[in-house]
């Protein structure tokens, strides 16, 4: 599936969020109109009879449903403002942490970490809901830069390896497809729903205990049962408002739930992975139930639905497991007819062997017939088998005190200083003394410590090592955050201008820290063309061709051809002093504010810039998904070779 229509079809399925909502909304208001009227006897007398129609009441009762139902969902949203996490947290989830030596941990920090790793999207958070003895999981966050993962204790410890990864695989699958905002804005709106259900248990309590009704007075009594009677009917309507919501959610889930398992086969090429841990579900009593009080307002978010009511056959929150394993795999018991073993051999063509590369006049790269930048960019949003088995190999070999150091707040901050003053056209020898005094003299002697083990490192580990200190890098103080974003931004304009991996670095990380430390996490969009961009495209395809190696001419017109229908005007090859890193950092911030159709392109003459001479250099490949993930638009491991 297109990582990027993905995102765009995410947020189209908006519209059937707000049309369900209003329904709701709708029911509600009148409802509560109508049981007002007949309780407190506003009828309004007319010449024949009595009418029940009071606009001025009808306008009272909705300023004050919607007045009830804003309010809790604003609160609800403000709890979640900080992404995944929050979501974690209000669940009861407690975060793992990175250098964790227990076993389980430490098998789902590595699970996460390759697939991170080999997808290109950041390392997101990972939580265990220690409390919950059955299996469960869940993706959250309003987007990649803030995602966070949690399995249950239940999960942790009844899954295998290739069960718990197929499991993470489905929830990636959600990540890649933008539904964790839709998710979030659900979680608002149900809280919203149910607000008029706990004002209904409020009101009637409050009458019951008042002592009103035993009061002398009949006009008090007879206001407290009336008081009470319409508290009644609020937690009726607020059941009303819960039956929405459960429509709401089985709309919005239920399909996405086989598509995040065919794409959890298809990244693992393991259908019996996601199955196994399918049929363990399937064969406990109370399946993946979550007895947190939030599992029926965050039921859409799991793995398997982990809240069950009377309404589970007409509004199910996800299919019914034994569908979803027959889907994947039929073998696990659940039919062997002919037409679902035909079912399953073309689901394992679609999703598990892959399809075979268009052929055509598409030229390779680096020496591969069908690794063109057509096929890279379309693996943007995926995971391969292949990618996955490299990742995990890529970490393994990695020593194990810098992986450590990625893992530890303190260090993993030397670390991304170290990579950055090692990627500096000249060897750094002794750290600048501006370092010291910027980033403290503990700082210092950390940094240089790393910098002295980087020297005999692999050049291949540098991006992975900084995208598994991101998670430790999350959890500094905003203090220390101000400090940590004021050094790099120092190191880079002190550092060599030539040094375009270590700027495209610094964004990098710079990108995904700013939506951690920031309330707002939905990027605002300024650009839905490329025909705004004619000096940012320019800057940005100007130094890559001049930092390609090959032609830089021919590079030029590589990245041009492939958006030349649709290219800026102004779009020119600048000379090579006015690409300099404070135009390619005002490019950068430019370009990511663009629309997801607008990004794709401008990825398009990226990857086909640096493939010009049909070849793709280490420099190249980090540069690119250094850029990439800039934009939001992460690519995966082995896309570039």
């Amino acid at each position: 599936m297109d990582f990027f229509e993905a995102q765009d079809r995410a947020k189209r399925n908006t519209g059937k969020l707000v049309l369900l909502y209003a329904m709701a909304v709708f029911g509600i208001i009148f409802s509560i109109y109508v049981v007002t009227l007949i309780l407190f006897h506003t009828q309004v007398s007319v010449e024949g009879g009595v009418s029940y129609w009071y606009p001025g009441w009808l306008f009272t009762v909705a300023i004050m449903v919607l007045l009830m139902i804003a309010i809790g969902t604003i609160h609800r949203v403000s709890q979640l403002r900080k992404g995944g996490s929050a979501v974690a947290e209000l669940l009861g989830g407690r975060r793992v942490n990175p250098s964790t030596t227990d076993s389980l941990e430490r098998r789902l920090i590595n699970i996460v970490e390759e697939m991170s790793i080999a997808s290109g999207l950041p390392v997101p958070d990972v939580y265990i809901l220690d409390n919950e003895e059955n299996i469960n999981a869940f993706a959250a966050g309003f987007g990649t830069n803030d995602a966070a993962v949690g399995v249950t204790r239940g999960c942790l410890e009844q899954l295998t390896r290739d069960e718990l990864q197929g499991v993470m695989a489905h929830e990636f699958s959600h990540i890649f497809n933008g539904d964790m905002r839709l998710n979030i804005r659900l979680i608002g709106i149900l809280n919203g729903i149910l607000v008029i259900h706990i004002m209904g248990m409020i009101l009637m309590r409050s009458a019951f205990y008042s002592g009103a009704m035993r009061s002398r007075s009949n006009n008090k009594g007879n206001s407290a049962i009336a008081i009470m009677l319409f508290g009644v009917a609020l937690i009726v309507i607020g059941y009303i408002g819960m039956i929405f919501g459960r429509m709401i959610q089985s709309a919005i889930s239920r399909q996405r739930e086989y598509l995040a398992d065919a794409a959890a086969v298809q990244y693992t090429r393991n259908p019996d992975g996601i199955a196994g841990a399918l049929s363990k579900i399937a064969s406990k009593r109370k399946g993946a139930e979550i007895k947190d009080g939030h599992a029926m307002e965050m039921s859409h978010l799991f793995f398997a639905s982990s809240f069950h009511s009377a309404l589970d056959k007409l509004f199910a929150t996800h299919p019914p497991i034994e569908d979803r394993i027959k889907a994947v795999a039929p073998h696990f018991g659940y039919g062997k007819s002919s037409r679902e073993n035909r079912i399953r051999q073309q689901f394992q063509q679609q999703h598990v062997a892959g399809s075979p590369t268009a052929g055509g006049s598409s030229r390779g790269v680096g020496g591969h017939a069908a690794l063109t930048p057509e096929v890279i960019l379309a693996a943007i949003g995926t995971i391969g088998a292949g990618n996955l088995n490299r990742a995990g190999e890529l970490l393994r070999n990695i020593p194990q005190n810098l992986r450590q150091a990625a893992h530890e707040p303190l260090s993993a901050e030397a670390l991304v200083y170290g990579l950055l003053f090692s990627t500096s056209s000249e060897a750094v020898k002794k750290l600048p003394d501006w370092f010291y005094l910027e980033a403290g003299e503990e700082m210092g002697i950390s940094t240089e410590k790393i910098l002295s083990e980087l020297a005999t490192s692999e050049r291949s580990w540098y991006l992975p090592l900084a995208e598994l200190a991101l998670p430790s890098l999350r959890h500094m103080s905003k203090g220390q955050y101000k400090v940590f974003r004021s050094v790099l931004e120092k190191m880079i304009l002190e550092g060599s201008p030539d040094n375009l991996f270590g700027f495209a670095l610094e964004k990098m990380v710079i990108h995904q820290l700013d939506v951690a430390f920031s309330d707002m996490k939905r990027p605002e969009i300024r650009h839905h063309h490329l025909k705004t961009l004619g000096k940012e495209l320019s800057v940005l395809l100007s130094a890559l061709a001049y930092a390609s190696g090959a032609d830089t001419q021919q590079a030029w017109n590589e990245g041009v051809s492939s958006i030349e229908r649709i290219k800026p005007d102004d779009l020119v090859l600048l000379p090579k002093e006015k690409c300099s890193l404070n135009e390619l950092n005002y490019a950068l911030d430019e370009l990511a504010a663009s629309a997801n159709p607008v990004k794709k392109y401008i990825l398009s003459a990226v990857i086909h810039c640096i493939t010009s001479d049909k070849k793709i250099t280490t420099e190249e490949k980090e540069l690119t998904r250094a850029i990439s993930e800039a934009l939001g638009s992460p690519i995966p491991l082995g896309a570039m070779g």
